[in-house]
């Protein structure tokens, strides 16, 4: 997209070279700095706006309803399309989904206008997310006014919603939809069926790039763009409008329209794809700048690119304080503001240097290389701008971002744009459309292409600390950086530190570095007799299922991988061998919330996870399959609770047989986690269907106690069996080792080889390996 590098790469006010008082070319004027700055001032404003709001919303009626968890009659606005999170793969049978299918849930951001609960009722305007089954959900509109019988649930921290509703019932539509959004609903329709005739994962990424529709794309597309740092790629952003709008506005330069008309125009139009796309954080941020654009164009003033976006950022924070706490509206504006306020001094220094190499270069050949540098310039301003908001999220930091960002740049604009076509032929004649579907399905498959080629790359990301110390360092380190970059001595001395950490990252860490292993999904801790799973969830995020009998065991194993964040606890059952560790967690780590069987037995244990649990001031919840909350998605994990349907009595050991059974994904890689369920248990999971995973942690630390459906019928490749040294139980079973290796499938014990990860190659397989080496 030579084209917008160059529009990028212009100067903000006219004229190049020379500013009007002798300014080197490139560097921001007074003027402009002092934008940047009442931005700056604004954006930290709407900061304590909305932190102030998000406490505001903490308190009275509605808050105490929230509290008590109570089940009410609410009256809802739906602020945005429903996401459908599908269980993991592998889930058949009916389990809460109803019969011939397992449960799929959906979630809503929505505007809650009133609920009436037992003994009042409550008026209120403020954001909720609305939670039931993907059937109650899914069909719905934005704008969408419904009543239902939901129950209240408090958020999770750091959230900027009032509260979570739990859909116990069908809701009912009071109205319909305004006009805009059942045409917006239409034609996103028209586009998916369209893409549809593009294979996969191409055909899922076209509507997700055009309009925002994310309901097709292949999840571990997703986490390749994310590896990568195109994840701003796999949805609508900033640049898409902006090639929406400057189509628009490239068309009506082609008539006789004055500028006032044209802007009006382009307007409208700008506007529409907002409503089309929904308004995301890096949308409405594009939208008001573009807005604020248009005015200045209408004004006869086109150019003053850092004004637009300092009034644009006042005005979406004003008129929403929700937008200052979101971390897609900072990205979106730091990555606008690196680009116009570094990018054209960056860019006017390489096409110096190139012009000036001796022998001169050709003019073909210094207009390319010109080309280059400007992207290279745009998405290297971009990058390091948004380096410290990336680093406190999380996730570690992208080595290939920049040159990913560079080759992926030329087919943005045509699959945006023939997306577009595509949508527009689609209203008229769909058999057409599917031709300008393929079409756009090329730029796709290269977007594709690159991303899963960079992802690829040995030492792709590398591992950052996230929250407030992780964004300090990051911010120090681009200070830095852009220090030393100002003059030639510095410069290489720079550019030989990067190589050499670079060298360092992809040959030398690798062999130094023995655990975690590189892409590990789950590990099974070595917490002794006694079970203890991690999950992970992203970077320095994980689930954490069963915390094993050992504390200090549970929480090294936590800092071996780098855990410093818990979003979920999951308590198998409450046998001490599962939950006496709970202190190496709880205490220790940000929990977000547990939940346990639905048994709370044996009592004394029960009573030890209360306390701590209301010491930590953490959620505890108790579930049984296919109850509210009993499936959900955390970062990288999507899980499922399928056992218990109901607690079994009068069994050898209820406690066991009340154990959470988990169907989890994790990056692609499925697997089935049955505690301590022994063959009742196991039976009464089984006949709600057929599951088939990666990966089985064998029940009751490999016991004999095993039906054939759950030991060797999953056709997992992989098993896990966490288990003590010297246990005095005879676990692992002989006969069930035997029933193991005779499917033909790998076992990882805790006892022989310590620790164990899965971990998912580059080919998609799954394997094992092992903290403490030993044949497998």
């Amino acid at each position: 997209m030579p084209s917008f590098w160059r529009a990028v790469c212009s100067r903000c006010s006219p004229g190049r070279g020379s500013g009007a008082a002798g300014r080197p070319a490139g560097l921001a004027s007074p003027g402009r700095r002092l934008a940047g700055c009442v931005a700056v001032a604004f954006l930290a404003a709407g900061l304590l706006i909305g932190g102030t709001a998000g406490r505001a919303r903490a308190v009275g009626p509605l808050a105490a309803l929230v509290r008590a968890e109570r089940t009410v009659e609410a009256v809802v606005v739906l602020t945005d399309d429903p996401k459908v999170s599908r269980p993991p793969a592998g889930a058949t049978g009916t389990g809460a989904g109803g019969p011939g299918g397992a449960a799929a849930t959906a979630t809503v951001r929505a505007r809650l206008e009133a609920v009436t609960g037992p003994d009042r009722r409550v008026r209120a305007a403020v954001p909720v997310l609305l939670v039931g089954r993907a059937g109650y959900l899914a069909a719905y509109l934005p704008g969408q006014r419904l009543g239902v019988r939901a129950t209240l649930a408090p958020p999770g921290p750091g959230e900027t919603i009032a509260a979570v509703l739990f859909a116990r019932a069908p809701p009912h539509s009071q109205g319909r939809p305004p006009l805009a959004q059942r045409a917006a609903g239409w034609l996103r329709a028209r586009l998916r069926t369209a893409a549809s005739v593009v294979a996969q994962p191409a055909g899922g990424l076209l509507p997700a790039m055009v309009v925002g529709d994310t309901s097709k794309l292949d999840p571990e597309l997703k986490d390749d763009f994310r590896v990568a740092g195109l994840s701003h790629l796999t949805a609508v952003s900033g640049a898409n409008a902006a090639i929406a709008t400057g189509a628009v506005l490239v068309v009506l330069g082609r008539t006789r329209l004055g500028s006032r008309a044209r802007a009006f125009a382009a307007a409208a139009a700008l506007v529409s794809f907002v409503i089309l796309a929904r308004p995301s954080a890096s949308v409405v941020r594009a939208a008001a700048m573009g807005l604020v654009g248009l005015a200045a164009l209408a004004a006869g003033r086109p150019r003053a690119v850092v004004a637009a976006l300092a009034t644009a950022v006042m005005a979406v924070i004003v008129l929403d304080p929700t937008f200052a706490l979101s971390a897609g509206f900072a990205l979106s504006v730091l990555a606008t503001a690196g680009m116009v306020v570094w990018g054209p001094g960056w860019c006017d220094g390489f096409e110096r240097r190139l012009a000036a190499r001796r022998p001169r270069p050709s003019r073909r050949l210094l207009a390319g290389a010109t080309r280059i540098a400007q992207a290279v310039a745009v998405a290297a301003a971009a990058q390091l701008a948004c380096t410290p908001v990336l680093a406190w999220l999380g996730g570690g930091i992208s080595l290939v971002a920049i040159p990913a960002n560079v080759i992926a740049a030329p087919a943005v604009a045509p699959a945006t744009l023939l997306g577009l076509l595509t949508m527009a032929v689609a209203t008229l004649h769909p058999p057409a459309a599917e031709l300008f579907a393929r079409l756009a399905g090329l730029p796709c498959r290269w977007l594709v292409l690159v991303a899963g080629r960079a992802a690829d790359l040995p030492g792709a990301a590398i591992g950052w600390p996230s929250g407030p110390l992780g964004a300090a360092a990051a911010l120090a380190g681009v200070v830095l950086a852009l220090a030393l970059a100002r003059r030639p001595p510095t410069r290489r001395l720079l550019a030989a530190v990067i190589a050499g950490l670079l060298v360092a990252r992809l040959f030398l860490v690798p062999r130094l570095a023995g655990w975690p292993p590189a892409g590990w999904r789950l590990v099974a801790c070595d917490v002794g007799q006694g079970d203890g799973l991690v999950l992970r969830a992203g970077a320095g995020s994980a689930v954490v299922v069963d915390v094993g009998p050992d504390p200090e065991l549970m929480a090294a194993c936590l800092a071996d991988l780098g855990v410093r964040r818990v979003p979920l606890l999951v308590l198998s059952h409450l046998h001490a061998d599962h939950a006496a560790g709970l202190s190496g967690v709880l205490g220790r780590l940000p929990v977000g919330e547990m939940i346990v069987s639905p048994l709370p037995e044996p009592t004394e244990q029960w009573a030890e996870v209360e306390h701590g649990a209301r010491a930590a001031g953490v959620t505890v919840r108790s579930v049984l399959s296919g109850s509210a909350g009993a499936s959900g998605t955390v970062g990288d994990v999507r899980w499922q609770v399928i056992g218990p349907q109901r607690v079994l009595r009068g069994t050898a050991s209820d406690p066991n047989n009340a154990s959470l059974v988990l169907l989890a994904e994790v990056g692609g890689v499925t697997m089935l986690l049955s505690g301590d369920a022994e063959p009742p248990e196991q039976r009464q999971v089984a006949r709600a269907g057929a599951v088939t995973v990666d990966v089985l942690k064998v029940a009751h630390h490999g016991s004999a106690d095993q039906i054939p459906e759950f030991l060797t019928g999953t056709g997992a490749r992989a098993a896990l069996i966490s288990v003590g040294v010297g246990n005095t139980y005879g676990h692992p079973a002989a006969a069930t080792l035997a029933s193991l290796r005779a499917a033909g499938i790998i076992i990882g014990r805790t006892d022989l080889h310590g620790a164990v990860a899965v971990v998912r190659q580059p080919s998609g397989r799954v394997a094992l390996v092992a903290r403490r080496p030993g044949r497998m």
